[in-house]
């Protein structure tokens, strides 16, 4: 399934309920990017590390194989 492709739009709904910081100096946002940063990334799933093959040791032989 494809990610959601996020708009400008988007971002200035984020900045006007709060979810992003921002300042206004007259009639502009300033957004700090850390903050940007920040709110972009807990859009986006981490990412999932999966193991394909178990390693088994024993410890009488100390050798390790994969199954």
């Amino acid at each position: 399934m494809p990610e959601r492709v996020l708009t400008i739009a988007d971002l200035c709904t984020a900045i006007a309920e709060g979810r992003i910081p921002a300042t206004v100096k007259g009639s502009t946002y300033h957004v700090n990017a850390l903050e940007l940063r920040r709110y972009l990334n807990r859009l986006r799933p981490l990412p999932f590390i999966s193991v394909r093959h178990s390693l088994r040791c024993t410890p009488e032989s100390g050798r390790c194989r994969t199954s």
